[in-house]
């Protein structure tokens, strides 16, 4: 009789567990579910804005599933922490809901995005306590760069960045002996017509760089086997070429229209001039990388 029940039991238990973890899944998809629709005008705002003309924000549904895998990589140490549920995160749960209904209210969207990754983390927090949580900190930072800024700060981000990527390149030209003039955003060319001006638009103004390259930055700094200093120093090294690629961008414009004429500014060649930089950039990174794993 004592075998029988010692047999039985574990066959209990497994029920048992099944059900609770299928009742887990439920409860977490029920949440998840209730995010979605909490925030589906925000997602709705951000995704108008990544696919927008001239977005600065091209890569942002690619953020959220770098984080997934971020998180993925790490759910073993997650997992072999225990789940203390903390008071902490609802006592965080309530400002972040509170945040996301007065943006909604007054049609904030920038604050509203802000306030989803403090849910996220809230409830991580809430049910599973902050050694399983903190694990999240480092991946839901990277909605730094996705999260669109207001449009307003944009411009006027936008083109303080341009005046300084148009007084650095004219700079750098003059080095190379060519004597150009610069008139705010415009640079004049000795060799052009008449009243012919070199514009620096705001693709240059180096704001995509900086967006793109903090993303990768912050990506491979969490995923790479670093201690914290040299993944500081990926992330930092990251942001020095955003506007490094701009800059060279910026005087290549000046240098060619120089020596090969105007047909280098047509948007094809723009556009051609600027993944060319970009690659080029991300392969210097890539052999920063390289050092610092050594």
């Amino acid at each position: 009789m004592t075998a029988v029940d010692s047999g039985t039991a574990p066959a209990v238990n497994a029920r048992t567990g099944g059900a609770l973890t299928a009742k887990r899944a439920a409860a977490w998809g029920l949440m998840a579910a209730a995010v979605g629709f909490l925030f589906h005008p925000t997602l709705v705002w951000m995704n108008f804005r990544f696919f927008e003309e001239n977005s600065y924000y091209g890569h942002g549904w690619l953020i959220p599933a770098a984080i997934v895998f971020l998180i993925y990589r790490r759910r073993e140490e997650m997992l072999a922490v225990p789940a203390r549920p903390s008071r902490f995160g609802l006592f965080l749960l309530i400002p972040a809901l509170g945040l996301h209904l007065l943006a909604q209210l007054f049609g904030i969207n920038f604050l509203s995005a802000a306030a989803l990754p403090l849910v996220v983390f809230s409830l991580v927090l809430a049910h599973f306590g902050f050694g399983r949580a903190r694990h999240l900190i480092g991946p839901l930072l990277l909605t730094v760069f996705m999260i669109p800024l207001p449009g307003i700060w944009i411009i006027a981000i936008t083109f303080r960045l341009k005046t300084l990527a148009v007084e650095a390149g004219v700079a750098l030209a003059r080095l190379f002996g060519f004597p150009i003039v610069q008139s705010g955003i415009e640079i004049i060319l000795p060799t052009g017509p008449a009243g012919e001006t070199l514009k620096i638009g705001d693709p240059c103004s180096g704001l995509r760089s900086f967006f793109s390259f903090g993303a990768l930055g912050g990506f491979f700094a969490l995923i790479l086997p670093l201690s914290r200093p040299r993944r500081a120093a990926v992330f930092l090294a990251a942001l020095v070429l955003a506007p490094f690629s701009n800059l060279l961008r910026v005087v290549s414009l000046i240098l060619l229209r120089q020596t090969v004429g105007p047909e280098i500014l047509s948007e094809t060649w723009h556009i051609a001039l600027g993944v060319g930089i970009f690659f080029i950039c991300f392969l210097i990174f890539l052999q920063v990388i390289r050092w610092l794993l050594r």
